[in-house]
């Protein structure tokens, strides 16, 4: 406040605008940084030394061959934007203490060896066979070939 010259007490707005993490309280870099950074390391990503994640995922979301490649002034101009409109949506979330990166769901995965004990129960449950009753499953069975 004292560098601002701001009014003491400050106003509740103020006081709350203050508290506010700033890009660099996270060590996020300026957009200008950031861009030239994304330019450097879009030739090997993932061998690079990424001074955030938000400026690798801002990468990526650009092109890494769009950033590497972009020859004419237009086509620097167009992943420029997009790595910005990126850039701009990563500090945002980080600002707002969200995940960079949305959790992806673990998908069921299909197992046989369970699929195949499911058509087992099932078909035992269809004959009237309880599967936690194994003699009374056998009584069953020796009933019907006699």
């Amino acid at each position: 406040m004292k560098r601002e010259g701001s009014d003491w007490p400050p106003s509740a707005p103020e006081f709350r605008r203050l508290c506010q993490p700033k890009p660099e309280d996270l060590g996020l870099p300026p957009m200008a940084k950031a861009w030239q950074e994304a330019n450097d390391g879009s030739r090997s990503p993932n061998h690079h030394c990424w001074s955030h994640r938000a400026v690798y995922l801002a990468g990526r979301e650009a092109g890494w061959h769009e950033l590497h490649t972009a020859g004419s002034p237009q086509e620097c101009r167009d992943v420029k934007v997009k790595f910005a409109s990126a850039y701009q949506a990563l500090t945002n979330r980080a600002l707002n203490g969200e995940p960079l990166e949305d959790q992806l769901s673990i998908e069921h995965q299909f197992d046989p060896a369970i699929h195949s004990n499911q058509l087992v129960r099932e078909s035992m449950a269809e004959q009237g066979i309880d599967p936690l009753d194994g003699q009374g499953a056998r009584q069953k069975l020796m009933g019907m070939y006699r």
